[in-house]
């Protein structure tokens, strides 16, 4: 469950970057 929630919120670190780049 931990393994998850580390993936998650890597991808949402990377969405909320594009997000601000873009």
């Amino acid at each position: 469950m931990q393994r998850f929630l580390r993936l998650a919120g890597f991808l949402g670190a990377a969405a909320g970057t594009e997000e601000e780049q873009a």
